[in-house]
């Protein structure tokens, strides 16, 4: 047992013996509770919570269909535990009985009048004030967190099967056709056989047809550029890499010793407004202008220019310093 654990075991033991004139579970006087370490049995564990949301992000994304009987028995648990700590937090806020007595007024008159609103939202503001102090309620504040993220992940699930039930609908039967002309000429391509006319011909349509549909469920199809294999010598390669990190290097100095770095933060406020304002293509001619100028006598240029000069084969370009 390290020292840590020595001193909480003794604590808890002269509390529960009672040395001190105190014991565990007694009555005791306000005005001398409030001089007392408050107990640490029922003290939420942060890495308890942490541990026990993971697990439940990881149940929730990796299942597929209606909710598991776990998954609900999670949830359950996790409102039964946040129910608890919001008691909690209302008796010790001194709202319990407040509470009470709006429950039993609202019991009485099911049609609340403007005066019991005015009470709901006179505790709901004081309870909200109370909460905000820094350090103060943080296992409710962690669970009321936990909650929020488990309701989005659970509305993200929704919405993902509701878009594969509407999408399984609207694929027909001639659909599922094609894709399995998709799904033949995906396996010659892995084994390297060639495709013959009427193949190509046929995963064409597929996929118009395919694209009609994501589109009908207001989707969108995002193509891939294809990437040729570059034959850039491996010696240029790490060349251009050296010269734009030292382009890029110039560019910072000049930005230091030429004081750019307010306009530069201006011109982002403004792009943030208007991306294509006259303000904004001002702000950026002139900056790319100071730093034109301080790197024309740069040896880097040179070296810029003679690296362009080599025969280069594939889609590998110098950046020019791009910032």
């Amino acid at each position: 047992m390290n020292t840590e654990e020595l001193l909480k075991h003794r604590m808890l033991k002269f509390r529960s013996i009672g040395i001190g004139g105190f014991k565990e579970g007694s009555k005791v006087e306000p005005e001398r509770k409030r001089n007392m370490k408050p107990s640490e049995v029922n003290t939420p564990k942060f890495a308890d919570l942490e541990s026990e949301l993971e697990d439940l992000k990881k149940t929730i994304l990796e299942s597929k269909g209606p909710p598991d009987p776990i998954t609900d028995q999670k949830l359950k648990k996790l409102e039964q535990d946040l129910d608890q700590e919001m008691t909690k937090a209302f008796i010790s806020m001194g709202l319990i009985d407040r509470i009470e007595s709006l429950k039993l007024e609202l019991a009485r008159s099911p049609n609340p009048d403007q005066g019991l609103k005015e009470k709901a939202d006179k505790i709901v503001q004081e309870f909200k004030r109370n909460l905000s102090r820094p350090g103060a309620y943080l296992g409710l504040k962690k669970k009321l967190q936990t909650r929020d993220i488990v309701g989005k992940l659970l509305e993200m699930r929704k919405n993902s099967e509701k878009l594969k039930n509407e999408l399984n609908q609207k694929l027909s039967e001639d659909i599922k056709a094609e894709m399995e002309n998709l799904k033949i000429a995906k396996e010659k391509l892995f084994k390297g056989d060639p495709l013959d006319e009427n193949l190509v011909r046929e995963v064409e349509n597929a996929k118009e047809k395919l694209e009609e549909v994501l589109k009908s469920a207001d989707l969108r199809v995002l193509g891939r550029a294809k990437r040729g294999k570059s034959n850039v010598p491996d010696e240029l390669r790490e060349e251009i890499m050296k010269v734009n990190k030292e382009i890029k290097h110039e560019i910072e100095k000049v930005i230091e010793e030429k004081g750019l770095g307010w306009k530069i933060d201006e011109m982002k406020v403004e792009a943030a407004k208007e991306t294509n304002s006259e303000k904004v293509k001002k702000l950026e001619a002139e900056i790319k202008e100071v730093i034109a100028d301080a790197l024309s006598g740069s040896p880097l240029k040179q070296r810029l220019e003679n690296l362009r000069l080599q025969p280069v084969e594939g889609n590998v370009s110098v950046d020019n310093g791009r910032w």
